[in-house]
């Protein structure tokens, strides 16, 4: 009987260490294998407190999110973190990932993006942008 609970205690053991190597080299699979441009996009909005101006830029920026060329999206707002190097004064995070610069170019004529701008401009103050790619 000590054999067979050895054997499932070493057993139980073993399976628990592949897991855990399993989920860290999955977590380290989720790493570009090529190069991607990423297009990231800062908004300070006119009316911050106003929540029917949230929505309506909610929504635009979801619709701004539908076109093709983009293979990775992520809308946010400013997380709860307080570090002196951290600026969270924006108030919305459009973070969308291309294949290559072919893809960011499709994107920045597109009557999405076209209609994005000349219809929601008028609900920010500012905009900042950076365009990055992997190492």
């Amino acid at each position: 009987m000590n054999y067979r609970r050895s054997f499932i205690v070493k057993a139980a053991g073993i399976s628990l260490g592949t897991l855990s190597f399993s989920l860290f080299n999955s977590s380290q699979a989720r790493a570009p294998e090529k190069k991607y441009f990423f297009h990231h996009v800062f908004f300070w909005l006119r009316e911050p407190d106003n929540p029917e101006a949230r929505s309506t830029f909610e929504a635009a920026l979801k619709e701004l999110g539908t076109v093709k060329s983009i293979k990775f999206l992520h809308i946010g707002k400013p997380a709860d973190t307080d570090r002196e190097v951290i600026d969270n004064s924006y108030h919305y995070s459009f973070l969308v990932g291309f294949r290559d610069k072919a893809g960011h170019d499709v994107y920045q004529e597109h009557p999405v993006h076209d209609k994005f701008r000349n219809e929601y401009s008028h609900m920010w103050t500012k905009v900042l942008v950076y365009d990055s790619v992997n190492l």
